[in-house]
């Protein structure tokens, strides 16, 4: 008879009826079969990352500041902009950035001249696409610190200059 302690279960006789079942549990036990558990942040890749920010981000515009999203990752060449929404009857591009939580630099100072380039001939394109054009305007960055433990501060800058 053959007796084993896996995750909290004593599995008796399994691994005599049926042959592979001690790869499964061993892969059970060194959790690489945990799918279903979130990833922290230090295991995510840099996608992953970016993906999960403009989503936090896309969530707090709609929830905690009432915007209204209406397009987000929209492209024009080489430049993209995370967010296109609107609030009341201003259009506002966001940008969002992610930095670890004791970053030397923050999200919104990470912006340089040349993101800031990318910035204004990207939303030029998505404004020359538009049928009618908004009365005002506006380009916000959200800022995302993230620990590696799941956690994260959102700070919001309204109105950033990219001139």
């Amino acid at each position: 008879m053959v007796a084993q302690w896996v995750e909290g279960f004593i599995l008796i006789g399994l691994m005599l009826k049926f042959p592979g079942i001690d790869k499964i549990f061993s892969a059970f036990q060194s959790r690489q079969w945990m799918w279903w558990r979130p990833k922290s942040w230090n295991s995510m890749s840099r996608s992953e990352k970016g993906a999960r920010g403009e989503a936090l981000a896309r969530a707090y515009c709609s929830k905690k500041l009432g915007y209204r999203c209406l397009v987000r990752n929209w492209r024009s060449g080489r430049g993209e902009i995370d967010l296109i929404c609107l609030d009341g009857t201003a259009l506002v591009f966001v940008e969002v950035r992610l930095r670890p939580v004791g970053a030397r630099i923050s999200g919104v100072h990470s912006i340089d001249a040349e993101k800031k380039a990318v910035l204004r001939r990207t939303a030029r394109a998505y404004l020359q696409g538009l049928k009618r054009q908004p009365k005002t305007y506006r380009f916000d960055v959200v800022s995302i610190a993230f620990s590696g433990s799941n956690q994260y501060k959102i700070s919001h800058y309204r109105n950033v200059a990219l001139f």
